[in-house]
C-alpha cells in the first residue's frame, strides 16, 4: 500500500495570496477558513467546530482560546490530548471575521456544510478544497493540515529560524517534533545527499 505523504506548508507568500484570491472568488466560506487557519495555526479539526458565538467572544477579547484536541493512539486505546492555546487576532483577520459573521446567528457553525441543517464542513472536504486550490498553482500534497504548517513556516522564517519559538506557538512538546513537522530534517537530508554527486564521475 502506498504511504500517504505528509501535508506540505505553502512556503511562497505570493502563492498564499493567490490561493486566497482563488478561494475568495470560488467560495467565501473556504476563503475565511483558509485565512483563519494560516493566521492562527489551529488544526482544521478545531476550526470546523467553531460557532459564531466563539468568534464574537474572541473578537471581544482580542484573541482565540481554543482547546486543541489531538487523537493519540496508545496500544489501540484512543485518547484525546486536549490543551488550550491562545492566539491573538491580527488586524486584517479581525476585519475579515467581523464582515463574515455579520448576518449569522450565534448558534450557527462558522463554516457550514452545504448540506445545511447547521452542520459543519468536514475536515476531509477542507482537504479536498485546498488540494484543488494547490493544484491550480502547481503545488502537491496540500491539505487541511497545510494551513497549520504554513503558519508554522512563516513564524520560523520571521523569527530568524527560532525553532523554539515555533514549538511554543504550536504548543508542541519538543523541538525535534517541530523540526520534523516543518520538514526541516527532510530538507537537510536532501541537501547533504545531493553532495554525494561529488563522489560520482
Amino acid at each position: 500500500m502506498k504511504k500517504k505523504r505528509p501535508a506540505k506548508p505553502i512556503k511562497d507568500k505570493d502563492i498564499v495570496l493567490d490561493i486566497q484570491d482563488y478561494l475568495r472568488y470560488k467560495n467565501k466560506r473556504d476563503y475565511v477558513l483558509f485565512v483563519l487557519g494560516i493566521s492562527t495555526g489551529y488544526r482544521a479539526g478545531d476550526l470546523v467546530k467553531l460557532k459564531v458565538r466563539d468568534v464574537k467572544d474572541a473578537l471581544k477579547e482580542g484573541y482565540f482560546i481554543i482547546l486543541e484536541g489531538k487523537k493519540v493512539n496508545t496500544r489501540n486505546i484512543r485518547k484525546e490530548n486536549i490543551k488550550p492555546r491562545e492566539v491573538p487576532i491580527v488586524d486584517k483577520l479581525r476585519k475579515i471575521l467581523k464582515e463574515y459573521i455579520k448576518d449569522k446567528k450565534d448558534w450557527e457553525y462558522l463554516f457550514q456544510s452545504r448540506k445545511g441543517n447547521n452542520s459543519p464542513i468536514k475536515v476531509s472536504r477542507v482537504s479536498t478544497v485546498l488540494n484543488e486550490a494547490g493544484k491550480e498553482f502547481g503545488l502537491t500534497n496540500i491539505s487541511a493540515h497545510s494551513m497549520r504548517k504554513t503558519y508554522a513556516y512563516k513564524i520560523y522564517n520571521e523569527s530568524g529560524h527560532d525553532i523554539e519559538a515555533v514549538r511554543e506557538m504550536l504548543g508542541q512538546s519538543s523541538s525535534k517534533i517541530t523540526c520534523r513537522y516543518l520538514g526541516l530534517d527532510r530538507e537537510l537530508y536532501d541537501k547533504y545527499s545531493n553532495k554525494l554527486n561529488d563522489l560520482i564521475r
